[in-house]
Parts: structure tokens; C-alpha cells; sequence
């Protein structure tokens, strides 16, 4: 694991750079400090050249004396025309390794958050911003440190060369740096603040790019024609988006060509100052065209005016993603959150008792001082209109908040000191947003267990899965070209059949058949209350056909439960709440059948 709970510094990412690959890092860091160092040597070499060249047109020694500089410019000459495309090799085989290595770690930490998080906007955006990228930032910053490197090493190195032959002009050359350095760090720093601004705007750009283009947006986008309002609502954002960072990388470009202006400048004032030594002969032709073309190489290659501030202001920008890099480790895991579920859990009763829970930011309380139990081998039914908080109790059970008032007891012991692994090995839940995986019929429900064929057969799949053209070793979905889709029913029953083949003693489903039909969700609840025999099950639905199935029925409102008890008692001897329920959805399915009956008799 190379993610540590820690304040991260530049330091830190060389190093995780080196952890990650050694062999990467040593190839581009020995290319980096050559790259610095050859336009050095090439001033030297130049000046041998050129002053051999002249004592030999000048018959002062033998042309064998323009050899060695020859070959060694040669060789430089090669090594420029030819380690561009070789580095271009190497960093493709580089991202790839890097992605790797390092992606597999930020997303373990994000699995490990606390649920809670995921579910907060401000460290959402945060999210945004540290996430998707983390390889990429982890080897830029990498390389922006090796850039400053190869940057320090030039520059001193032509300065210091310069120093040694008009050690006034070399001092005013490192003065003129002073305000290119301060300029590009408070550049790199406004740069940062602007996409930390727009991270909210980017996350949701993000959503309304994927409702536009995602399949499973597709009819109601061709239905209800929605595609021209999200297009306007994009390109708001999108707008607002682009002018924001215009306008922040205008001022800062505006003052970077303020500095290659005067970077410019002061190597012509060099040009001119170095000509009264050359004059006098304390410099020789030789060194003083080798100087100029150091001092006109930092120039003409952007490194002073570009190379510095584009490095400075990089850095700067890193700095500030450093900060968000280290708040996000420092967000609160699960222990254990990514653990195996702990095999063949039981319990003999579960029990609430006296909970009360708000979410995070919120003060609305959601369970207001509830106290229920759930025993072993019994069927139970949650109901209640939307935000009496069924779901909330499931979120609860399943230790995705902890944050509670009050207890939840697994036979005596409090749910808070369970481990995630035992937590995930008490219960199994089946919600209405199910995940649906593009991957094979076969997997999507490996994932879960093993017993695969007997799972199907329960919760009635047997008949989809003779229709495709390979059982349920069919892709599902549209992702490749062989995949098969299924019905939102047929979906459904996949994620139930993936409960089925989980060994949790508590199944839960939470209205995951919101899609199908009654007289199909009956059926689907009689199976799996068949399958599910001897062992402990929750039903939450609105329709309430369903709870009859139950042993004992909880009627939720406000976060309070009001009633309890089996469909008899709470039809025939308490005739409250949930009989007025019961009693308004018959009449409405009575009078949809009789409608329904009367356009058949009129046909």
C-alpha cells in the first residue's frame, strides 16, 4: 500500500514514483539531469571547436585538433534528433504501468470510505478532483520535479559558466529570475484555486454529459425530447466553465509574456556587455560564441521565460492538489471495508433499540426513537410513505452509518463493534436501484456466491437464460457485440437471484421489484419467501399485497414506528393506519381491473 494517512509533500510523490516503478524513474531522471547537462558541455565543446577551427585556418595547428569537438558535437546532434522518439516509446509503456500500479490504490481507499462521504457534495467535489487522475498527477508531479531539476542544472550551469568569465553579468542574470519565480508561484496558485471553483461546476457538467450520451438514458431522452434543455444546461456550464479559466489564464499569460519580454531583453543588454571583454581579449571568440548560444538557448527554448514560470506555476498548482490529496486520505474509512464477508453468520434476534439518526448536515431526524425486533426465521414488512425511513433502517443494518443514536444489538451485541467482514456476513440486500453489470449472466451473479444454476432456477430465470445464445455465459448489456439484454424484470431477478446465493442469514429487499407488475411482484415475493424458507427476510414496498407474506409488519411514519403486527391483526383488530393503506390500494387496483374489464367487453 502506498497511500499513507500523511500531509503530502513533493518529496513524497519521487518517492512514490520510485515505489511504484524504479526502473521508470531512473530511465527519465537520467534523461532529465543529461538534458541539463549536454547544452553545458556544448559551450565548452563549441568553444573548442571554434577556436580550433581558427588556429587551424590560421596554420597554427593541425586539422587532428577539430576531432574530438566534431565527434562530440556530432554525438549531440544524434542524441537530440533521435531521444525524443525513444522517450515517446518508453512513456507509453510507462503510463500504462503507472496506471497500473497506482490506480488499484486510490480506488481502494475510496471503497474504504465512510458511506457518508460518498454522499456529501463538498467531499464529492473533493473526489472529483483527486481521483480520476491520481496516476497521472503522481508521475507529472514526478516529472515537474525532474523539469525543475533539469531547469537548476542549466541555468546554474550556464550561469556558472558565465560567472567564470564576467561574474557581473552572470550576478544580474540571477537577480532577473527573482520575479519570473514569484509571479509564476502566485500564477500556479490562482490556477488551482480556479479548478478547485470549478470542480462543482465540472461534476455536474460530467452528469449531464453522461445522461446525454448514456444508453440507459436513451428512451426517455427519445420519449420526452429532453436532449435540446440538458444540451442548454451543458453549455451553460460549459460557458461559464470556459470563461472562468479564460479569464484566469489570460492574467496569467499576459504576465508570462511580461517575463520572456524582459528575459528577451536582458539577453540582448548580455550580448552587447559581453562584446567589451571579447574587445579586450579577455574572452576569446571561441568561449563568447559558446556563451551566447547558452545564454540564447535559454531564451530561444522558452527556459528562462517559459521553462521557469511554466515549471514554477506547475509546481505551484501541484502544491495545491497536494492539499486536497492529503484532506482525502485523511477522510474516515471503515475498518476493514474492503474484507471478505465473514461465512456462515447467525443470530437468534436483532434488535433496535431506542434509535434515533439524522444524516450528516442535516436536522431532520429521519428514525425518531425507534425500538423494533427482528428474530430469527421470521418474515418482517417495513411501510410507510416515502422519507418515513425505511431504507434508512436498511442503511443502518448494513453499517453504511454508524452515527446513531441509541442501539442496534445482534444478540446482545451492539452492531458498532461488529467488523465490516461480519457486518457484510449478516445480511444480504436487494435494493430498487440494483446494480446492473455488463459483464456475463453467470458472473453477475458469481460475484455474490457460487450455487449460480440452482439461484436462477429460484427466482424463475431459467427461461431467459434458454434464450440466449449462450446461457449464462452471455455478456449482458450492449457493451460487446455478443451482449444480450435483459428486461427490467428479468434484471431484477439477477440481483435476487445474487441474495439467493448469498450465505447471509438476513436477506433484505428493498423494493426491488418497483417495476414489475402486482400479480408478478406477489409471485416474485411468494418464491423467494419459499426459497427463503427457515431463514430471516425484510420486505420493504409500497404496494402492500406483498406484506401478507410477512409474520410481523412495521408501519413507519415520521421516522416513528406506529403500528405492528400481521396482516390479520392489523386489518381486523387494531384497523388503523395500515388497514386505510391496504384498503386504498384495493380499491384502486378493483377499479383499474373493472376498467380494464369494461374497454375488453367494449372491443
Amino acid at each position: 500500500m502506498l497511500l499513507k494517512q500523511k500531509k503530502y509533500g513533493f518529496p513524497d510523490m519521487v518517492t512514490m514514483s520510485f515505489m511504484a516503478s524504479p526502473f521508470y524513474s531512473i530511465i527519465f531522471a537520467t534523461k532529465y539531469i543529461a538534458d541539463a547537462l549536454i547544452p553545458v558541455f556544448s559551450i565548452f565543446i563549441t568553444a573548442n571547436f571554434i577556436n580550433s577551427a581558427i588556429a587551424v585556418y590560421n596554420k597554427q595547428t593541425c586539422i587532428s585538433s577539430v576531432y574530438v569537438p566534431v565527434v562530440l558535437l556530432t554525438a549531440i546532434l544524434i542524441y537530440n534528433t533521435t531521444i525524443g522518439t525513444i522517450m515517446n516509446f518508453i512513456e507509453c509503456k510507462r503510463n500504462i504501468y503507472f496506471r497500473k500500479k497506482l490506480t488499484p490504490e486510490i480506488l481502494e481507499k475510496q471503497a474504504k470510505l465512510e458511506y457518508r462521504h460518498i454522499e456529501n457534495p463538498e467531499t464529492a467535489d473533493l473526489i472529483v478532483r483527486v481521483c480520476p487522475k491520481f496516476p497521472d498527477n503522481v508521475w507529472d508531479m514526478y516529472w515537474q520535479v525532474l523539469n525543475a531539476a533539469n531547469l537548476v542544472i542549466y541555468i546554474m550551469g550556464v550561469l556558472i559558466a558565465l560567472f567564470t568569465q564576467v561574474w557581473w553579468v552572470a550576478l544580474g542574470m540571477f537577480i532577473s529570475f527573482i520575479p519570473i519565480l514569484y509571479i509564476a508561484t502566485k500564477a500556479g496558485g490562482r490556477s488551482y484555486d480556479a479548478d478547485r471553483e470549478l470542480s462543482k461546476t465540472t461534476r455536474r457538467m460530467n452528469y449531464l454529459s453522461d445522461v446525454m450520451k448514456s444508453r440507459e438514458a436513451a428512451e426517455e431522452r427519445s420519449l420526452y425530447g429532453y436532449t435540446g434543455n440538458l444540451n442548454n444546461q451543458y453549455a451553460e456550464k460549459f460557458n461559464f466553465a470556459y470563461k472562468f479559466r479564460l479569464k484566469v489564464q489570460a492574467k496569467n499569460f499576459i504576465k508570462w509574456k511580461m517575463g520572456g519580454l524582459v528575459s528577451s531583453i536582458y539577453s540582448i543588454i548580455i550580448m552587447f556587455a559581453m562584446l567589451i571583454p571579447v574587445s579586450n581579449g579577455d574572452i576569446d571568440l571561441g568561449m563568447f560564441i559558446g556563451l551566447m548560444s547558452g545564454v540564447f538557448g535559454l531564451i530561444t527554448s522558452n527556459s528562462v521565460s517559459w521553462g521557469i514560470y511554466g515549471t514554477i506555476e506547475n509546481l505551484a498548482k501541484k502544491r495545491e492538489y497536494l492539499k486536497d490529496l492529503s484532506k482525502f486520505i485523511r477522510l474516515e474509512e471503515h475498518d476493514g471495508a474492503i474484507d471478505l464477508p465473514v461465512q456462515n453468520m447467525s443470530f437468534n434476534k436483532i434488535e433496535f433499540r431506542n434509535v434515533s439518526f439524522k444524516y450528516p448536515g442535516t436536522d431532520k431526524l429521519i428514525l425518531d426513537d425507534i425500538s423494533f425486533t427482528i428474530e430469527n426465521g421470521k418474515h418482517y414488512s417495513l411501510v410507510g410513505i416515502n422519507g418515513a425511513g425505511k431504507t434508512t433502517v436498511t442503511k443502518l443494518l448494513t453499517g453504511l452509518y454508524t452515527n446513531y443514536e441509541g442501539e442496534i444489538l445482534a444478540d446482545g451485541r451492539s452492531l458498532r463493534d461488529f467488523t465490516q467482514s461480519e457486518i457484510k456476513g449478516l445480511s444480504s440486500v436487494v435494493y430498487q436501484d440494483f446494480a446492473k453489470y455488463y459483464i456475463s449472466l453467470y458472473d453477475n451473479i458469481a460475484i455474490a456466491g457460487y450455487d449460480v444454476e440452482n439461484a436462477i432456477e429460484l427466482v424463475g430465470l431459467s427461461g431467459a437464460v434458454e434464450k440466449l445464445k449462450d446461457g449464462v455465459n452471455t455478456p449482458l448489456g450492449k457493451i460487446q457485440a455478443s451482449g444480450a439484454d435483459l428486461s427490467g424484470g428479468e434484471w431484477q431477478r439477477v440481483a435476487m437471484a445474487r441474495s439467493v446465493v448469498n450465505c447471509a442469514p438476513l436477506k433484505i429487499l428493498d423494493e426491488p421489484t418497483a417495476a414489475l407488475d402486482p400479480v408478478s411482484e406477489s409471485a416474485v415475493y411468494k418464491n423467494f419467501e419459499r426459497i427463503s424458507k427457515g431463514q430471516t427476510t425484510i420486505f420493504i414496498s409500497h404496494r402492500l399485497g406483498s406484506t401478507k407474506l410477512a409474520d410481523i409488519i412495521y408501519v413507519l411514519s415520521d421516522g416513528k414506528i406506529i403500528e405492528s403486527g400481521s396482516h390479520s391483526e392489523l386489518m381486523t383488530v387494531k384497523n388503523g393506519v395500515y388497514a386505510e393503506m391496504f384498503n386504498s390500494q384495493a380499491e384502486w387496483y378493483k377499479s383499474r381491473t373493472s376498467s380494464c374489464e369494461e374497454a375488453i367487453a367494449n372491443v
